[in-house]
């Protein structure tokens, strides 16, 4: 296939990018300690091992995070 006759791929979404560990918390602004103890305790948002390492999905950390706020609010904390 020439270059010119390249398929075009759509970038993948954004709400889907793949994250790291690094990259969660930073999103959510917490300590690595936080994120590893949530993982542990199956509190945290879903994760896939790949290999030795945990990888999470944008839009699912973004939705574990709306549902852990809605439950907080819930409670009266």
């Amino acid at each position: 296939m020439s270059l010119t006759q390249r398929e075009e791929r759509p970038s993948p979404s954004v709400r889907d990018e793949i994250l790291t560990t690094e990259e969660v918390c930073a999103l959510l602004k917490i300590k690595k300690a936080t994120l590893y103890r949530h993982t542990s305790q199956g509190t945290g948002p879903p994760f896939y091992k790949i290999g030795k390492h945990n990888r999470w999905k944008r839009s699912e950390v973004f939705a574990w995070f709306d549902s852990h706020l809605d439950e907080l609010s819930r409670s009266g904390r």
